[in-house]
């Protein structure tokens, strides 16, 4: 049955989740900054081949190591969705709804509590909380691990490359007119739309990226 959590529970339940998921992981959390020990926990599984989901707020600030992380596991699909608030936690056994953030700060600090549901004990929640979380997956807006994005089309790219950002595809069509001034769509770099500034083949990075480029 449904089982009530204080804070050490939910640590408890959260390791327990993702240490013993076996074909999916979903990791509803509004805010980020993930544990070096969870990182761990999902590079285990990751290992496996274990399909991880990770959906937070949008327009929240992941960190560069946080980053860096996601680019490093070959199972993840990392997305976004606007005025997130749930905290939710489930693979193909068990979940946890909870208080509790996917942050270091939340984990040590936060007073949390949560509720650890089965999938075997308690059919009928696992299986509505489920069917919550396919809308919201599907609503959210889809990153990528890759190392860039076409700037036309936004679809990732393997390999970051200032002159080439451009996929094959929407570089045959660029070719035809090869205007490198020729406003185009998305960012190179974290895949974001022209919100912050004019994209062309000339100019492929958001102000954002470019700034942060430079400082390197």
């Amino acid at each position: 049955m449904a089982k009530f959590l204080n804070g050490s529970g939910v640590q408890s339940a959260l390791t327990d989740i993702i240490t013993s998921a076996e074909k999916k992981l979903l990791i509803i959390s509004p805010y980020l900054n993930i544990p070096v020990q969870t990182k761990n926990y999902l590079k285990s599984i990751d290992k496996k081949g274990v399909p991880i989901v990770i959906i937070y707020r949008a327009n929240e600030k992941i960190s560069k190591a946080d980053l860096d992380f996601f680019k490093g596991l070959k199972n993840l699909t990392v997305g976004d969705c606007e005025n997130l608030h749930s905290k939710c936690y489930i693979n193909d056994s068990e979940g946890l709804i909870t208080s509790m953030n996917l942050y270091e700060h939340s984990v040590t600090h936060n007073w949390e509590m949560g509720i650890r549901f089965s999938r075997k004990h308690d059919p009928e929640i696992y299986r509505d909380v489920l069917k919550e979380l396919g809308c919201l997956v599907t609503q959210a807006k889809k990153h990528s691990n890759a190392g860039a994005f076409c700037i036309r089309c936004g679809n990732p790219m393997a390999k970051f490359d200032m002159n080439k950002p451009l996929c094959k595809k929407c570089f045959t069509s660029w070719a035809r007119w090869n205007n490198p001034q020729y406003e185009e769509h998305f960012c190179h770099n974290c895949g974001s739309d022209k919100a912050t500034g004019r994209l062309s083949f000339d100019k492929p990075l958001c102000v954002k990226c470019e700034e942060a480029l430079r400082k390197k």
